[in-house]
């Protein structure tokens, strides 16, 4: 077979081989004081209290039939929040369920505003877009969940964004709990919002807010003792268990044991219980996020490397074009002109 034709399939081989092994190369380093939201089948992460990270949008594709946790499938597009976001709260809504709104302290200048800020990203066309609203807008405040307004003063109101009609409404404060910062709120199946831990809160006092009826109340929790926290995550399981995760105490760090705990909301009283960590250490997760971080470095190195590979391939395939030109020559045996 003619060298040059297999110096050419060899280069259209590499290439393949490139471009595909490039394709999910991209991994964010961590951060903290993110928002996120998940639509569909994706994670959108917005900011983070690293400078050069306030303006990130970053998507995890977290379909559970393709999920590999090793090897995450990040993307960055190239879509960048409208301000220099963290402390913000996001979430889901619109007419369709793919718009996410983020709730601000912060205009497009970086400037702190008297009243909330609102942004919309359409996940569809992945852009953000400023969103006029009308109602009475709640005081600019930073953390929604931590609930704490630029001047620091604890804020115990609530508000309500129609996502539909883009529309404030302000709710009851009657029975409202004492303002507080760095707790979780869960929204439970049948419409209540709950309230769990902050600084200095006591884990089994818990206020809710019923989205039906519009007012406050509180529940004493039963069951494991479970340690003040705050800056913590709560989710809601499938089988109605609010579970946390982490956080501190007074900022130490909790007892091992007192990780991961579980409330039981399909009880009454609801039921506090310890869950113990069967899984990686701490040091073995930091490791892989530590991994995970490097491997933002193969961007570099990679193209560097194949810029070199590619470079020796093609003095080879020079030479091979060269060589084969030459045994192309017809040459002829001749004597020189002259008498």
């Amino acid at each position: 077979m003619d060298p040059f034709k297999i110096y050419l399939f060899l280069c259209l081989l590499i290439f393949l081989v490139w471009t595909s092994a490039g394709v999910d190369v991209f991994a964010p380093v961590g951060r903290f004081r993110q928002s996120s939201a998940l639509v569909g089948n994706k994670l959108y992460v917005f900011g983070s209290a690293i400078y050069s990270q306030t303006r990130e949008t970053i998507i995890l594709d977290v379909t559970l039939s393709t999920l590999n946790t090793s090897n995450p499938s990040w993307s960055l597009p190239n879509a960048s929040v409208p301000t220099n976001s963290a402390f913000a709260s996001a979430c889901v809504g619109g007419p369709n369920k793919n718009t996410i709104f983020l709730l601000e302290h912060l205009d497009t200048n970086n400037n702190v505003t008297n009243t909330t800020v609102v942004y919309s990203f359409d996940t569809v066309s992945s852009t953000w877009s400023p969103t006029p609203v009308s109602g009475v807008a709640p005081e600019s405040r930073q953390q929604f969940q931590a609930s704490s307004s630029p001047s620091g003063v604890l804020l115990n109101d609530i508000f309500m964004l129609d996502t539909s009609s883009l529309v404030w409404t302000q709710g009851s404060l009657i029975g409202a709990p004492t303002g507080r910062v760095e707790f979780s709120a869960t929204l439970l199946n049948n419409g209540r919002i709950l309230y769990i831990g902050g600084d200095g809160i006591n884990m089994a006092n818990i206020p809710f807010y019923n989205t039906n009826s519009g007012k406050w109340s509180s529940t004493v929790a039963v069951g494991d003792t479970i340690d003040t926290r705050s800056s913590h995550t709560a989710v809601l399981s499938p089988d109605g268990h609010v579970i946390i995760y982490g956080g501190n105490n007074n900022n130490s760090a909790l007892d091992q044991s007192q990780q991961l705990a579980s409330l039981d909301t399909t009880v009454n009283p609801y039921t506090w219980s310890k869950k113990s960590l069967n899984g990686p250490s701490v040091t073995q997760i930091q490791t892989v996020i530590a991994s995970n971080s490097l491997s933002t470095d193969v961007i570099v190195a990679i193209p560097i490397v194949s810029i070199a590979i590619l470079a020796i391939i093609g003095f080879t395939g020079y030479f091979l074009y060269k060589k084969n030109k030459q045994n192309d020559v017809i040459r002829i045996a001749g004597s020189k002109y002259g008498y």
